[in-house]
């Protein structure tokens, strides 16, 4: 008995563990009862889960260093929050 065929015979039995731990996954016991919900007052429609829970995502949220600006003169000179990367 070679190194190649201990080799083979161990990927064998690993395709074949992996076949059958598909076939006999149970990811279906856990359904979720989907459930969509609109974000006022533009009516944005988002699919989740019943419950849902998610942290407040506003539509518009002012940058992290507001009200501070920084001079550039790159590509217009102007005054802006972040650098263009």
């Amino acid at each position: 008995m070679t190194i190649l065929f201990w080799t083979v015979l161990i990927l064998i039995i690993m395709v074949i563990t992996l076949f059958i731990s598909e076939l006999c996954d149970n990811s279906n016991i856990f359904t979720e009862h989907w459930q969509d919900y609109m974000t006022l007052p533009f009516d944005y429609i988002s699919t989740g889960s019943s419950p849902i829970s998610f942290y407040r995502k506003d539509l518009y949220r002012e940058p992290y260093d507001y009200p501070y600006k920084f001079f550039t003169s790159y590509p217009v000179p102007s005054m802006q929050y972040h650098a263009l990367l």
